[in-house]
């Protein structure tokens, strides 16, 4: 699925006449705050570097990493935004399934059929709410994922729904002939990596049917640069490591997350700054008629349409105002009733809530 994602703010854009800085995005889930101090000096400092290769391998990177999370450097594949590794994993020989908890991101899917995989759906959602922790462990396991790729987002997007990374690797290791992909791109939004994070959470001692993709783009506000990482160990590492291409991530983006990585307080300002504003944003939006903001843990978070509107109807309406939310009518899985919302900066945020009132108001 090349279109349906959120934040093209360049199709907007174009559609309105005017320039992409004039959109206010609030369909993207990554970090709205503006680069840290000394950032863009740090860049421009290393500006020359463009005209050499990048690193085959982002070495200094992988070093970065093996550092944070006590894990050997060859525990890290680094590639152009975590998209790429979702679409290879399903490519590797032995699997022939694919069990996917849903609503989630489509690309798992996508990936899946791409490779020929049959797929198997664990319903996590109905009647306006997202099932318990306990209640999608249960129904994982009555899928009977046994020989399986699992996919499974966490925090879940578009839901925003949390599992206890504690809870999660009982299920790894409880099932250890499924291979879990745990996407967690979110992760660092909800809490420190000992809280949030399975990568945070093994230290070392990650069990070989668990492979952790983890974007760089979203806390760290880089999309445009296209980096994440896949992170695992063992046999299924060494074939994928075999998959990997050289020069996978440009040196701009190996340059701007060196800087990211040696100041961890960045990502605790965005957490903080990101869940105080969404708390804001759910409260404003509940007081509005026709609209249901559904509890998330992650900094994102859906809003359900309860007028007699479709949500490409309140989306349009948005655009118009060049104004970007997240239609979530393509997501499986779901009915078709819900946008989602990812805060932007403080007034933009007080922009939408008005403008939101507003629309709500002529269209009901």
């Amino acid at each position: 699925m090349i279109r349906g994602h959120g934040g093209d703010i360049y199709r907007l854009a174009a559609e309105l006449g005017c320039q992409p800085e004039e959109i206010l995005d609030f369909s993207s889930n990554c970090s709205p705050l503006p680069f840290p101090t000394g950032f863009k000096e740090f860049v421009t400092a290393r500006l020359h570097q463009l005209h050499w290769l990048p690193e085959v391998d982002s070495a200094s990177i992988r070093e970065k990493l093996a550092a944070i999370y006590s894990l050997p450097q060859d525990s890290f594949l680094l590639g152009s935004g975590t998209t790429e590794w979702i679409f290879a994993i399903p490519g590797l020989s032995g699997l022939r399934r694919a069990v996917i908890p849903e609503p989630t991101y489509a690309d798992y899917r996508d990936a899946a059929e791409l490779a020929g995989l049959e797929v198997a759906s664990v319903p996590i959602f109905g009647d306006g709410a997202c099932l318990g922790q306990e209640e999608v462990l249960d129904a994982i396991i009555e899928s009977d994922p046994s020989g399986a790729a699992l996919f499974l987002c966490n925090p879940n997007n578009p839901t925003g729904t949390f599992m206890e990374p504690v809870r999660l690797l009982e299920l790894i290791r409880h099932l250890n002939d499924t291979l879990f992909i745990v996407d967690e791109s979110y992760a660092q939004f909800i809490g420190p990596d000992h809280e949030s994070s399975l990568l945070g959470l093994c230290k070392g001692e990650l069990p070989e049917n668990l492979l952790i993709l983890r974007s760089f783009s979203k806390i760290y506000g880089i999309p445009g640069l296209r980096v994440g990482c896949l992170v695992a160990r063992g046999s299924i590492m060494d074939r994928l490591r075999e998959m990997a291409r050289p020069w996978a991530v440009n040196r701009m983006a190996q340059i701007a997350l060196s800087f990211f990585l040696d100041r961890p307080e960045v990502v605790e300002e965005t957490r903080r700054f990101c869940q105080k504003e969404k708390a804001w944003l759910a409260s404003k939006i509940e007081g509005l008629s026709g609209l249901e903001p559904i509890p998330a843990e992650a900094h994102y978070f859906l809003v359900r349409i309860t007028a007699e509107l479709t949500p490409r109807r309140v989306a349009d309406e948005l655009e118009r105002q060049k104004i970007l939310v997240r239609d979530c009518s393509n997501f499986r899985g779901m009915e078709p009733s819900y946008i989602r919302i990812s805060p932007g900066l403080k007034e933009n945020n007080r922009q939408l809530v008005s403008t939101l009132e507003r629309v709500m108001k002529r269209l009901i």
